[in-house]
């Protein structure tokens, strides 16, 4: 039986997480130090420039430690899977980054990849601190695992805007910037690809009196029992359907001309965040720029509100596996996320989409 103690490791590595992105993202110079381009094999067809930074690989480790420590995970077999690999290049060669067994373990090797021990300090407490997260444990996650599990984890989803730091558009339903920025952290059956466990958290959801507030979603679906934190149940279905910069015009302007308004919003985690809180009804993508590691979190906690991400091509819900490459781990025929059926099968309709089964 899980116990919770499952979902309380994900929530204590989501809650580091979040302290690690504030405190880097509050001092340019430190984020300037962390920041590296990644190579050709890493990074997303979609843009010219991809970054990863040691926020991103450090925390992703994060959450590989925090994961086996639980009896629950390591009983089930479990798997950890990331954006990112834990290589570094430095002056002094490659890097391998992870949590070591002690605090100064962990700062000595941040500063070989940093230069910086006040710096590498900092990130190293972050991850060795106790962190308390009882209170967050609000749903009663008391089923049955499968045998084998995996986790997809994308650290920091949206790097570029959280690079960026900008924080200005604090309108209802914010398109960019910071607010966009969400940690993902997706358990999936690895026998059958199935969703199951999602934790989605927002480090910079609202900025108030110079400082950042968060928001924390995160739901799960296993078998006939499912559960969210949040109930956003009674929000009314609207016609809003987010999109990314790069869709096609003729799909844009399909659903336009079937009443329904288009927002380009920056990231594919905030994108289905949005879904699943009602600001949008559901999230066209006719390109192959997600991975899974971008859309297991929030695909199973729209599974969790009776919703799912299906692919765009063969309208079969999307199935997850582990893998390195990017190609092994694309949803390279799109993805068509919804919270509500019935706004699915108007989009299927009048998108002309056709299901791969004859």
């Amino acid at each position: 039986m899980v116990e919770n103690r499952l979902l309380a490791s994900l929530l204590a590595a989501t809650k580091r997480g979040t302290v690690i992105a504030r405190v880097c993202r509050a001092d340019d110079r430190l984020l300037a130090l962390l920041v590296q381009e990644k190579k050709d094999s890493e990074r997303n067809p979609r843009f010219q420039h991809d970054f990863k930074t040691l926020v991103d690989v450090f925390l992703q480790e994060v959450v590989k430690h925090d994961l086996s420590l639980c009896d629950t995970f390591t009983n089930s077999k479990g798997e950890v899977f990331g954006e990112e690999n834990n290589e570094f290049l430095t002056d002094e060669g490659t890097i391998l980054v992870e949590v070591k067994p002690t605090l100064e373990e962990t700062t000595s090797l941040l500063n070989k990849v940093v230069k910086d021990q006040d710096a590498s300090r900092v990130l190293a407490e972050c991850a060795h601190n106790n962190v308390d997260v009882d209170f967050y444990c609000d749903i009663n996650l008391d089923v049955i695992l499968p045998e084998k599990i995996g986790v997809w984890i994308d650290p920091i989803d949206s790097t570029s805007e959280y690079i960026q730091g900008r924080k200005d558009d604090q309108s209802a339903l914010v398109r960019s910037g910071l607010p966009c920025v969400t940690i993902l952290i997706g358990v999936f059956n690895m026998d059958t690809g199935e969703p199951l466990i999602g934790v989605v958290k927002q480090p910079f959801f609202k900025f108030r009196n110079g400082s950042w507030s968060g928001r924390l979603v995160y739901g799960y679906n296993i078998g006939d029992h499912r559960g969210i934190n949040q109930d956003f149940s009674n929000i009314p279905v609207n016609k809003i359907v987010a999109v990314s910069s790069s869709e096609d015009n003729h799909i844009k302007e399909t659903l336009q001309n079937h009443g329904y308004t288009t927002v380009e919003l920056a990231g594919a985690g905030y994108k289905l965040l949005s879904i699943i809180s009602g600001d949008v009804s559901a999230y066209v993508l006719s390109k192959p720029t997600t991975y899974f590691w971008d859309v297991c979190a929030g695909n199973a906690i729209l599974n969790a509100c009776g919703g799912g991400v299906v692919d765009f091509s063969t309208l079969e819900p999307i199935k997850y596996r582990g893998g390195v490459s990017l190609q092994e781990c694309c949803n390279a025929g799109g993805i068509l996320a919804f919270r509500n059926s019935e706004i699915k099968d108007d989009l299927i309709t009048i998108l002309n989409l056709k299901t791969s089964k004859t």
